[in-house]
C-alpha cells in the first residue's frame, strides 16, 4: 500500500492531468472496436494460476472524461462475437435476436458505469451495471435420407444484470496522456464469482467465440476461371493464450472448451485492451454546436 502522502502526489498528477488545457472539461472518446477487445477466461480462487481462456470479444462504445468533476464520468461498453455484426446489438445491450438466426449460441455483454473513482493504489475503479444477454437455438434434428444438418428453432433469449468493477490501470498516466492524444490505450480487468452472478459461467463457456482479427483486409481475387479462388483476407489475429485438446474444434457445433481441470470454475474473468479515439462529434452535440 502507497502512504498517504504518496497518495496525495499522486491526486496532485491526476487533477494536473485532468486540467490540461487540451482535455478541456469533457473529453468524449470513441472505442475503436478493431483494436478493442475483451478477452474471457476462466480463474480460480484457490490457484490463481490456472487460468484457461475461453475465447476473445469485440468491443464496442464510448467513453467520457470529466475533468472537474470525475464522478461524472462513464463508461458504457459492449462485448460481443466477433463474427457478429455490431449494428444488431442495440446500445443497451440487447439483440436483435431474429437476425441471429445463423447463431445457434451467442453471448454479450453490457456494461454502464455508475461510479468512477480513484483506488488507493492509483487505479481507476469504475463500477456499473453489467448485463449478460444470452441466446440459445434449441436445434430440431430430424432423421432422414434428406437430413443436412441441424435446424435451429426458435431463440430464446436470457438475461441477468449484477453490479461489476473494471479496475483501470495506472490513473495518472491515462491522466497525462488524455490531455494531449487523440488516441487513448486502456487496460482493465474484473473478476467476477460465478456463484455472484447466476449463469454467467454457463453464457461464457455455452457461445462460439470466434478469432477476432484486427486491420482485417478482404480483397475479391482478380483471377476470373479455374484459378479464381474468392475472397482473400489479411489481418493479425488475437490469439488465445491457453491450449485447447486437438478433440475441440470450432464452428456450430464446438462444445466449448474441455472444463475438466480441477479449481477453475469459480471466476469469471474479463480483461479488456481498449482503444480509443476522440469523438469531436459527440463534443460538439454536448456543447450544444
Amino acid at each position: 500500500m502507497r502512504s498517504k502522502i504518496t497518495q496525495f502526489a499522486l491526486a496532485a498528477v491526476l487533477a494536473a492531468g485532468f486540467a490540461a488545457p487540451a482535455f478541456a472539461q469533457h473529453t468524449y472518446w470513441k472505442l475503436n472496436s478493431d483494436h478493442s477487445t475483451g478477452r474471457l477466461s476462466l480463474a480460480s480462487t484457490a490457484d490463481p494460476n490456472a487460468s484457461f481462456d475461453v475465447g476473445i470479444a469485440r468491443v464496442k462504445g464510448s467513453v467520457s472524461l470529466d475533468a472537474g468533476a470525475r464522478a461524472n464520468s462513464s463508461f458504457d461498453f459492449i462485448i460481443y462475437p466477433a463474427d457478429q455484426d455490431p449494428a444488431l446489438i442495440n446500445n443497451d445491450g440487447s439483440l436483435n435476436a431474429a437476425e441471429f438466426s445463423n447463431a445457434s449460441h451467442s453471448t454479450v455483454i453490457n456494461f454502464r458505469s455508475k461510479e468512477v473513482k480513484f483506488t488507493g493504489e492509483g487505479d481507476l475503479a469504475v463500477t456499473g451495471d453489467l448485463t449478460l444477454t444470452h441466446l440459445e437455438r434449441p436445434a430440431l434434428i430430424t432423421y432422414s435420407e434428406a437430413y443436412a444438418g441441424p435446424v435451429y428453432g426458435e431463440p430464446k433469449v436470457h438475461s441477468a444484470t449484477r453490479e461489476v468493477t473494471f479496475v483501470f490501470d495506472h490513473a495518472a498516466a491515462i491522466a497525462a496522456a488524455a490531455g494531449s492524444s487523440r488516441k487513448l490505450k486502456l487496460a482493465a480487468s474484473a473478476t467476477i464469482k460465478t456463484e455472484d452472478f447466476p449463469g454467467l459461467f454457463e453464457a461464457v463457456t455455452n457461445a462460439n467465440w470466434p478469432v477476432v482479427v484486427e486491420d482485417k483486409n478482404c480483397r475479391e481475387s482478380a483471377t476470373i476461371g479455374e484459378e479464381y479462388h474468392g475472397v482473400g483476407c489479411t489481418g493479425t489475429p488475437v490469439v488465445i493464450s491457453s491450449r485447447r485438446s486437438p478433440s475441440q474444434t470450432g464452428g456450430e457445433d464446438y462444445p466449448g472448451p474441455d472444463l475438466a481441470t480441477p479449481h477453475i470454475r469459480d471466476n469469471v474473468k474479463l480483461a479488456l485492451t481498449l482503444e480509443l479515439t476522440r469523438d469531436a462529434s459527440a463534443a460538439a452535440e454536448a456543447s450544444g454546436n
